[in-house]
């Protein structure tokens, strides 16, 4: 039987001076932050195209009318992120929705190359006899962890928002002696570079055409 889908995806109010920050710098908050919803927007889109349930976990609370928004535009749940640092936030919020018969895909919100069908393939990892399935970034961390079982220590003394991310995780769950899998690599659109990347990649003209009318 298959097991139940369950996408959590983190996110935080899309304000100026919140969200983007590396990004900001150079192109400043205000435009930082319509870049943000709309990565938001975008994720939430393609994660309502497969069966699963969804939940947006945001931080620092639930009330932003933008998360309102989303939450009416694709029916999903809203959350409250816990307290705590990062491994922390996705320790718990992914046991609360593991129940034996359960697989737990949690993502983050600025990841274009993130869409329907490369979660689709954490699944099947998960489907398929491993406990945990990595989507890593360039940059040395993953954008996507999913899990059909857990551990804290998995999140546990991690350099986080550095490039040591993924190579410390990886050690963490070899030292449980569990299987996990890796999907390709994708990039978050984070700086500066990543944003002339995607700018001038065919497959995300819509993205910025939309973002183009935002902005006018």
């Amino acid at each position: 039987m298959n097991k139940e889908n369950i996408i959590l995806c983190f996110c935080k109010h899309p304000e100026p001076g919140v969200v983007k920050s590396r990004l900001a710098k150079d192109i400043g908050d205000e435009y930082a932050a319509e870049i943000y919803k709309l990565l938001l927007d975008e994720t939430l889109k393609s994660i309502s195209n497969l069966e699963a349930e969804v939940y947006l976990y945001c931080y620092p609370n639930v009330e932003h009318p933008i998360l309102q928004q989303y939450k009416n535009k694709y029916g999903l749940t809203l959350k409250k992120q816990c307290d705590g640092n990062l491994g922390m936030k996705m320790f718990h919020a992914i046991t609360n929705h593991l129940n034996g018969n359960s697989n737990v895909v949690l993502v983050g919100s600025d990841c274009l190359e993130i869409n329907a069908s490369y979660i689709q393939k954490a699944f099947e990892s998960l489907n398929s006899g491993y406990e945990i399935v990595l989507g890593p970034a360039i940059d040395g961390g993953y954008a996507l962890i999913g899990a059909n079982n857990i551990n804290v220590s998995i999140f546990q003394d991690i350099a986080w928002s550095t490039n040591e991310v993924l190579k410390q995780t990886e050690e963490k769950i070899n030292g449980l002696n569990w299987k996990y899998s890796c999907l390709n690599k994708v990039r978050d659109l984070d700086t500066l570079g990543d944003f002339q990347y995607f700018s001038t990649h065919n497959d995300y003209q819509n993205f910025f055409k939309r973002l183009s009318s935002l902005m006018h």
